[in-house]
């Protein structure tokens, strides 16, 4: 029999983070706490495509977004379109100009709140 800890438990078998069996919650908001949400080209179901064309910004740093609110235009080789928000939130930096090729999975902005920053910024 093993009467050591095993690895990520506290003394008396509780995980980090935990103590005796419960959660300790809170309802005060985390302060300094930003959610940055990338604006990435996303992979569109069907087609083989591996970049895209940013063909222009319709809305600009600082714009306020809604939800599923059209964002950028891009072009494939075979179709142009509008790339939606997922979010709500402020268009906070713009991250490829157009005119500019950028590949599915990269980088063309993010999306926060108004105050937030851009990481590495």
């Amino acid at each position: 029999m093993s009467h050591g800890i095993a690895f990520g438990m506290r003394p008396g078998g509780h995980p980090p983070g935990r103590a005796s069996g419960r959660l300790r919650r809170t309802s005060e908001p985390r302060k300094g706490f930003a959610i940055v949400t990338n604006l990435v080209v996303p992979k569109t179901g069907g087609m083989n495509t591996t970049k895209v064309n940013v063909v222009r910004w319709i809305k600009q740093e600082g714009d306020p977004l809604k939800q599923g609110e059209p964002i950028v235009e891009l072009e494939t080789e075979k179709v142009n379109y509008e790339l939606d928000s997922p979010v709500a939130g402020v268009l906070l930096k713009i991250a490829v100009r157009e005119p500019a090729e950028v590949e599915v999975g990269g980088l063309l902005g993010y999306i926060g709140q108004p105050g937030d920053t851009v990481p590495g910024a």
